[in-house]
């Protein structure tokens, strides 16, 4: 389901800053989420760090912290563990129907300045789990058959694979910045 292709065409479209990539102490993270994270997520970390905020896009540095900790005394606020506590409680609220998925299964991995996230359905082995949009603006949750990487370069390039993105500011957003 993933496209290989998918970090070597955002470094195409969009070469990372000098010095962007984030260290994550991978083992710990995935040690307290129970879970392994695929690998585009923890290669495009390597080579851009918290995303493209320039973009207006973050993407969330994993870190200890997760849904089950975030609300602890101590455990800093924002970050993976607290958007993916957000993303369920959204998923709860909205109740998406067309898309079989546990409220468990959701992992963000991302948000936007207008309140839009950007989540994994742990479905499967990692580099299979498909990508599942929620848009603040409708309130509806949007699943694509890729990974991360390969989502955003679909979107970013204005593909025809995330078409149901035509609507957000991200939209072809890799095309003027070349």
């Amino acid at each position: 389901m993933v496209g290989s292709d998918g970090l070597a065409g955002l470094i195409r479209l969009l070469p990372p800053p000098a010095r962007a990539g984030a260290m994550v102490h991978w083992e710990a993270v995935q040690t307290a989420w129970r879970l392994v994270l695929p690998p585009d997520f923890k290669a495009f970390l390597a080579q851009y760090g918290d995303g493209l905020s320039d973009l207006d896009l973050s993407v969330l540095v994993p870190s200890t912290v997760t849904p089950d900790t975030c609300d602890e005394p101590g455990a800093p606020k924002g970050g993976m563990g607290f958007i993916t506590a957000d993303a369920r409680a959204t998923w709860m609220d909205t109740n998406p129907n067309d898309i079989d998925a546990a409220v468990g299964d959701l992992v963000a991995w991302g948000a936007d300045g207008s309140g839009d996230l950007y989540c994994w359905l742990t479905h499967g082995e990692p580099e299979d789990w498909p990508v599942v949009h929620f848009s603040h603006g409708d309130d509806t949750w949007t699943r694509f058959d890729c990974g991360m990487t390969q989502f955003l370069y679909r979107m970013l390039s204005a593909d025809g694979g995330a078409k149901a993105m035509q609507d957000s500011a991200l939209w072809g957003a890799g095309l003027h910045r070349r």
